[in-house]
């Protein structure tokens, strides 16, 4: 399968983030939504769509600041017309370093970027299989001890022009 490349990068990327002297990490679990914008045809505009997806992490105490990794997969609801050949846009998969700061006793910021792949299947032809990279950052709030909302935006470009937004919430929960 063709999806074999994208997570052996996901999973080289988590490991070669990993905080070297740091002690044992937090886990976290998330389920993300929201909406997504991709420019998967040039000069036909843009698509918009719902995303939704799952997003498992680790953090790293490190003193005052956390760093972080994180693995996603996700899928959206968008279909573009691509000059009559009908664009479907069915898998999204990142993997990304994150370093937050805390603001408050129970919020944080959060910057982010990594490796990003997307798939876009076609009516007629071959599927688009895009790597490339993803930036963001994002903001999450403390409901409790181990529960937690975030916010995000990112960019992310997947090659040969394709390039996408999301805008993006969670629930999360730390174990």
């Amino acid at each position: 399968m063709t999806r074999y490349p994208a997570f052996a990068a996901i999973a080289l990327l988590a490991g070669l983030a990993t905080p070297a002297h740091a002690e044992s990490p937090q886990l976290r679990g998330t389920v993300i939504g929201g909406l997504e914008r991709t420019d998967s045809a040039p000069g036909s505009g843009a698509e918009d769509g719902i995303y939704y997806g799952v997003q498992l992490g680790a953090d790293w105490d490190l003193g005052g600041v956390q760093a972080g990794v994180e693995a996603e997969l996700g899928d959206s609801t968008a279909n573009a017309p691509n000059f009559g050949n009908q664009a479907d846009q069915s898998l999204f998969a990142n993997a990304a370093v994150r370093v937050a700061v805390p603001i408050t006793g129970g919020a944080r910021v959060f910057v982010r970027g990594g490796y990003a792949y997307h798939k876009i299947d076609y009516a007629i032809g071959p599927a688009f299989e895009g790597h490339g990279y993803t930036l963001g950052g994002g903001a999450e709030l403390d409901l409790g001890q181990s529960l937690f909302l975030r916010g995000e935006y990112r960019y992310s470009d997947y090659g040969q022009t394709v390039r996408g937004q999301h805008f993006v919430a969670g629930v999360g929960f730390r174990f």
